[in-house]
């Protein structure tokens, strides 16, 4: 089995949420995830939209960016902890958890993303999650 088979096996049809309220960035992301086999659900890049999207989808996994528009993406955190959905920290800034301490123990990727690292991380979380 080569990289590229175990790539695939792992986001085949998978359902990726992007929750980036960055636009050029958010359709990066969604283009390199469909290349991947994955089914993209959003980008949606507000709390609100994140929310609806929840209340309607169960994604496998989830990249959050943890500041969307100047506000700490906590509630989105404590949806994803309660369902009890894996997901990916993502930001600009400094790996600090300071608004979303619950949100401690989950991996975090420094924007701009260096896309392997990206799908290492997601690779991992979805792997995790297929073993139970």
């Amino acid at each position: 089995m080569t990289v590229d088979d175990a790539a695939e096996t792992v986001f085949s049809g998978k359902r990726i949420m992007i929750v980036e309220d960055e636009i050029l960035l958010a359709l990066d992301l969604e283009l390199m995830l469909k290349d991947e086999g994955v089914e993209v659900l959003g980008p949606v890049g507000n709390i609100a939209q994140a929310l609806d999207l929840l209340s309607h989808h169960s994604p496998d996994a989830v990249i959050l960016d943890m500041n969307l528009g100047g506000k700490s993406s906590a509630p989105i955190v404590a949806e994803l902890m309660q369902g009890d959905i894996p997901f990916v920290v993502t930001s600009g800034y400094s790996e600090t958890y300071a608004d979303i301490p619950a949100a401690s123990e989950v991996p975090f990727v420094r924007k701009p993303y260096v896309m392997p690292e990206l799908l290492g991380v997601l690779r991992s979380i979805l792997s995790a999650t297929t073993r139970g």
